[in-house]
Protein backbone atom coordinates (compact mmCIF):
# COMPACT_ATOMS: atom_id res chain seq x y z
CA UNK A 1 0.00 0.00 0.00
CA UNK A 2 1.36 3.17 -0.90
CA UNK A 3 1.69 6.33 1.81
CA UNK A 4 1.26 9.54 1.34
CA UNK A 5 4.55 11.09 0.37
CA UNK A 6 4.01 14.19 1.55
CA UNK A 7 3.70 12.47 5.24
CA UNK A 8 6.83 9.61 4.43
CA UNK A 9 8.64 13.66 3.66
CA UNK A 10 7.26 15.16 7.18
CA UNK A 11 8.77 11.64 8.78
CA UNK A 12 12.29 11.92 7.54
CA UNK A 13 12.41 15.54 7.96
CA UNK A 14 11.50 14.72 12.16
CA UNK A 15 13.81 11.20 12.01
CA UNK A 16 16.71 14.02 10.72
CA UNK A 17 16.03 16.40 13.09
CA UNK A 18 16.17 13.89 15.80
CA UNK A 19 19.74 12.74 14.33
CA UNK A 20 21.09 16.21 14.06
CA UNK A 21 20.66 16.25 17.91
CA UNK A 22 21.97 13.21 18.83
CA UNK A 23 25.20 14.06 15.97
CA UNK A 24 25.46 17.23 17.98
CA UNK A 25 25.38 15.55 21.42
CA UNK A 26 28.58 13.30 20.04
CA UNK A 27 30.44 16.49 18.34
CA UNK A 28 29.79 18.26 22.40
CA UNK A 29 31.39 14.53 23.59
CA UNK A 30 27.96 14.47 26.05
CA UNK A 31 27.93 11.63 28.04
CA UNK A 32 23.86 11.68 27.30
CA UNK A 33 24.83 10.41 23.72
CA UNK A 34 24.88 6.68 24.48
CA UNK A 35 21.19 6.77 25.77
CA UNK A 36 20.04 9.55 23.23
CA UNK A 37 21.84 7.32 20.14
CA UNK A 38 20.32 4.32 21.60
CA UNK A 39 16.76 6.03 21.72
CA UNK A 40 16.84 7.01 18.42
CA UNK A 41 17.95 3.80 16.74
CA UNK A 42 14.95 1.97 18.37
CA UNK A 43 12.75 4.86 16.98
CA UNK A 44 14.00 4.59 13.45
CA UNK A 45 14.09 0.85 13.99
CA UNK A 46 10.36 0.86 14.74
CA UNK A 47 10.24 3.11 11.87
CA UNK A 48 11.51 1.10 9.13
CA UNK A 49 9.44 -1.82 10.60
CA UNK A 50 6.51 0.31 10.29
CA UNK A 51 7.40 0.56 6.94
CA UNK A 52 8.57 -2.78 5.70
CA UNK A 53 11.66 -2.00 4.71
CA UNK A 54 13.56 -5.27 5.36
CA UNK A 55 17.27 -3.11 4.07
CA UNK A 56 17.10 -0.25 6.43
CA UNK A 57 16.04 -2.34 9.39
CA UNK A 58 18.65 -4.77 8.89
CA UNK A 59 20.91 -1.79 8.87
CA UNK A 60 19.74 -0.41 12.30
CA UNK A 61 20.00 -3.49 13.94
CA UNK A 62 23.84 -4.35 12.94
CA UNK A 63 24.79 -0.84 13.91
CA UNK A 64 22.37 -1.89 17.28
CA UNK A 65 24.64 -5.20 17.52
CA UNK A 66 27.88 -3.65 16.36
CA UNK A 67 27.96 -0.98 19.47
CA UNK A 68 26.49 -3.53 22.09
CA UNK A 69 29.34 -5.90 20.97
CA UNK A 70 31.64 -3.31 21.88
CA UNK A 71 30.15 -2.45 25.10
CA UNK A 72 30.32 -5.99 26.33
CA UNK A 73 33.94 -5.90 25.66
CA UNK A 74 34.48 -7.49 22.03
CA UNK A 75 35.81 -5.63 19.15
CA UNK A 76 32.86 -6.96 16.69
CA UNK A 77 35.52 -6.65 13.80
CA UNK A 78 37.99 -8.91 15.22
CA UNK A 79 36.20 -10.52 18.09
CA UNK A 80 38.71 -10.37 20.27
CA UNK A 81 38.30 -9.54 23.96
CA UNK A 82 38.73 -5.33 24.57
CA UNK A 83 42.00 -4.95 26.92
CA UNK A 84 41.97 -1.22 26.86
CA UNK A 85 40.14 1.80 25.24
CA UNK A 86 36.80 0.26 24.70
CA UNK A 87 35.18 3.94 25.45
CA UNK A 88 37.02 5.14 22.45
CA UNK A 89 36.08 2.13 20.17
CA UNK A 90 32.23 2.46 21.11
CA UNK A 91 32.50 6.22 20.11
CA UNK A 92 34.48 4.86 16.75
CA UNK A 93 31.53 2.27 16.14
CA UNK A 94 28.97 5.18 16.68
CA UNK A 95 30.45 7.25 14.38
CA UNK A 96 30.47 4.75 11.96
CA UNK A 97 27.16 3.55 12.22
CA UNK A 98 26.00 7.46 12.02
CA UNK A 99 27.58 8.10 8.78
CA UNK A 100 25.48 4.96 7.56
CA UNK A 101 22.33 6.31 9.08
CA UNK A 102 23.10 9.69 7.59
CA UNK A 103 23.64 7.89 4.38
CA UNK A 104 20.17 5.94 3.87
CA UNK A 105 18.09 8.78 5.63
CA UNK A 106 18.99 11.44 3.39
CA UNK A 107 18.89 8.84 0.16
CA UNK A 108 15.38 8.18 1.08
CA UNK A 109 14.58 11.71 1.70
CA UNK A 110 15.87 12.47 -1.83
CA UNK A 111 14.28 9.92 -3.32
CA UNK A 112 10.46 10.76 -1.89
CA UNK A 113 11.41 14.64 -2.54
CA UNK A 114 11.98 13.77 -6.33
CA UNK A 115 8.51 11.93 -6.46
CA UNK A 116 6.85 15.52 -5.66
CA UNK A 117 9.18 17.82 -7.47
CA UNK A 118 8.87 15.47 -11.19
CA UNK A 119 5.05 15.06 -9.59
CA UNK A 120 4.95 19.32 -9.39
CA UNK A 121 6.46 19.83 -12.89
CA UNK A 122 3.87 17.75 -14.76
CA UNK A 123 1.19 19.00 -13.12
CA UNK A 124 2.79 22.56 -13.59
CA UNK A 125 3.03 21.83 -17.55
CA UNK A 126 -0.84 20.61 -17.42
CA UNK A 127 -2.04 23.97 -15.81
CA UNK A 128 -0.52 26.18 -17.78
CA UNK A 129 -1.72 24.32 -20.93
CA UNK A 130 -4.80 24.65 -19.46
CA UNK A 131 -4.37 28.62 -19.30
CA UNK A 132 -3.38 28.26 -22.79
CA UNK A 133 -6.89 26.66 -24.12
CA UNK A 134 -8.96 28.43 -22.15
CA UNK A 135 -9.65 25.74 -19.65
CA UNK A 136 -8.62 27.78 -16.91
CA UNK A 137 -8.05 31.64 -16.11
CA UNK A 138 -7.41 33.37 -13.02
CA UNK A 139 -11.13 33.51 -11.84
CA UNK A 140 -11.41 29.78 -12.16
CA UNK A 141 -7.76 29.36 -9.84
CA UNK A 142 -9.22 31.61 -7.30
CA UNK A 143 -12.43 29.31 -6.58
CA UNK A 144 -10.19 26.51 -6.12
CA UNK A 145 -9.28 27.18 -2.99
CA UNK A 146 -9.86 23.92 -1.04
CA UNK A 147 -8.75 20.69 -1.54
CA UNK A 148 -12.48 18.96 -1.84
CA UNK A 149 -12.76 21.88 -4.64
CA UNK A 150 -9.18 20.68 -5.67
CA UNK A 151 -10.20 17.03 -5.63
CA UNK A 152 -13.67 17.99 -7.57
CA UNK A 153 -11.67 19.96 -10.16
CA UNK A 154 -9.13 17.17 -10.93
CA UNK A 155 -11.61 14.73 -10.79
CA UNK A 156 -13.40 16.18 -13.89
CA UNK A 157 -10.60 16.99 -15.74
CA UNK A 158 -9.80 12.86 -15.61
CA UNK A 159 -13.33 12.24 -16.70
CA UNK A 160 -13.29 14.42 -19.78
CA UNK A 161 -9.76 14.41 -21.46
CA UNK A 162 -7.87 10.87 -21.83
CA UNK A 163 -4.26 13.04 -22.05
CA UNK A 164 -5.15 13.87 -18.17
CA UNK A 165 -6.14 10.69 -18.06
CA UNK A 166 -2.42 9.38 -18.94
CA UNK A 167 -0.92 11.68 -17.01
CA UNK A 168 -3.11 10.97 -13.87
CA UNK A 169 -2.07 7.50 -14.32
CA UNK A 170 1.72 8.47 -14.30
CA UNK A 171 1.29 10.12 -11.41
CA UNK A 172 -0.20 7.41 -9.53
CA UNK A 173 2.59 5.46 -10.10
CA UNK A 174 4.51 7.31 -7.70
CA UNK A 175 1.93 8.70 -5.26
CA UNK A 176 -1.52 8.68 -4.20
CA UNK A 177 -4.64 10.69 -4.98
CA UNK A 178 -3.48 13.05 -1.79
CA UNK A 179 -0.18 14.27 -3.14
CA UNK A 180 -1.45 15.10 -6.22
CA UNK A 181 -4.33 17.12 -4.41
CA UNK A 182 -1.61 18.77 -2.40
CA UNK A 183 0.57 19.42 -5.20
CA UNK A 184 -1.83 21.00 -7.00
CA UNK A 185 -3.06 23.42 -4.23
CA UNK A 186 0.92 24.21 -4.40
CA UNK A 187 1.01 24.62 -8.38
CA UNK A 188 -2.34 26.79 -8.41
CA UNK A 189 -1.48 28.66 -5.03
CA UNK A 190 2.04 30.07 -7.58
CA UNK A 191 -0.54 31.11 -10.27
CA UNK A 192 -2.48 33.47 -8.22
Amino acid sequence: MQELVHHTIQKIEVLLGNFNKVQELYLSKSFDFDAKFETFLHELLEYFRAKGNTTHESEVLKIMNMISTVKRGFNPVQMEKIATGKRELVWGFSFNGMESIHQFLVEMYTKEQKKLDDGEEIISGLMVSLYQNGILDDDKVKQLDSIAKIEIFWTSLVSQNTTIVGINKKLKLTMISEDIFLILEKVLVKLT
